[in-house]
């Protein structure tokens, strides 16, 4: 690797994981710019989150990969990628599939991820230590690679002005739809997860919905389009239908308005909350098979509740032992006694 922390290196990054890791490696991507401010950066991402990242200033060029793209097509994509004849590759994402593509588009030098064979296609293999947060594990990455850490590890996100002003008619026309006014606390409800273990029950969300609004307090419901089926049912449920009903109405970036115009957001371990964590809201966090010493919203304002069980953090899509108590056993009283703190 080059040596020249203040060099002209040309970098390509690539991170194919989900939305709450993209938020995670945010510190990694402002510090490698500092170390980098006259290198070109370009990142490789999800094209499913393409959006989230599409303004983040640390990168000259974002580009998307469809991961449904069959072997021929992906091979197609990195030789196009590999004419722009990168000097660094880093990959922070480490499976197979993302250290094929690097090693295809050939950067002159390739840091990332290895174990067992994968380390053959590296050029520097990264150690990660997994006691500790993801922010904390993506930065121990930059300093492995030789370079400086600052001190600010704070995660970030911009918000777009065009959505924050679409969201304050989106809201506006849902309050006057629902009789609401803005002199009540907002709290938003995401109720998805990316696996079916990370998801608590939808009867007790409806408990925990009409206890918020009980308590004088707005309910609104966020998710993407795979959410609307399970938040239909959960209002369902409800005694009290005056909520706002968000789910597969928004992009990304409307996402992230909604979030921040919320006072809390309470939501499974899943992407939305990382987001509401990045624009600075307060979170709680309902953590079942994952480990929250790793994917916990990052920072000192945000509550994690949880189940004392011996069998959990699992980290499994379908309970092992076929009973969910990680999740079950967490009551909508212990919920709610954050909210009150």
């Amino acid at each position: 690797m080059k040596n020249k922390i203040s060099g002209k290196e040309k970098i390509l990054v690539i991170d194919l994981l989900y939305m709450g890791d993209l938020i995670f490696a945010t510190p990694f991507f402002r510090q490698l710019r500092e170390n980098y401010p006259e290198s070109e950066i370009d990142i490789i991402v999800n094209a499913n989150f393409y959006n989230l990242v599409k303004d983040n200033p640390y990168f000259d060029n974002i580009i998307p990969y469809d991961k449904k793209w069959s072997i021929k097509e992906s091979y197609k994509f990195a030789k196009e990628i590999n004419k722009e004849n990168y000097d660094l590759g880093v990959n922070i994402h480490g499976n197979w599939r993302t250290i094929l593509l690097m090693y295809l588009i050939s950067p002159d030098y390739n840091i990332g991820y290895g174990g067992d064979a994968k380390s053959l296609f590296l050029d520097k293999t990264i150690e990660t230590d997994n006691d500790l947060h993801m922010v904390e594990v993506y930065l121990q990455f930059l300093e492995k690679m030789g370079l400086k850490r600052f001190d600010d590890d704070s995660i970030e996100m911009k918000v777009n002005e065009k959505a924050e002003k679409d969201m304050e008619q989106f809201l506006a026309k849902k309050y006057k739809e629902k009789n609401l006014t803005n002199d009540k606390m907002l709290i938003t409800l995401n109720t998805g997860g990316s696996w079916p273990t990370k998801r608590w029950p939808k009867f007790k969300f409806a408990k925990l919905a009409d206890k918020i609004i009980n308590n004088e307090k707005k309910v609104m419901f966020i998710g993407g389009p795979s959410d609307k089926k399970r938040v239909k049912d959960i209002i369902s449920m409800m005694e009290n239908d005056r909520v706002i009903n968000a789910a597969g109405e928004t992009n990304l970036k409307e996402l992230a308005t909604l979030v921040k115009k919320s006072d809390l957001v309470i939501s499974n371990d899943s992407g939305p909350v990382h987001v509401a964590a990045a624009v600075g809201t307060k979170t709680i966090t309902i953590f079942g098979p994952s480990d929250e010493n790793k994917y916990r919203p990052y920072g000192k304002i945000h509550e994690i509740v949880k189940t004392e069980i011996d069998c959990r953090p699992c980290g499994e899509h379908e309970c092992p032992l076929g009973h969910h108590n990680c999740m079950e056993k967490i009551e909508v009283q212990d919920v709610m006694k954050l909210i009150d703190k």
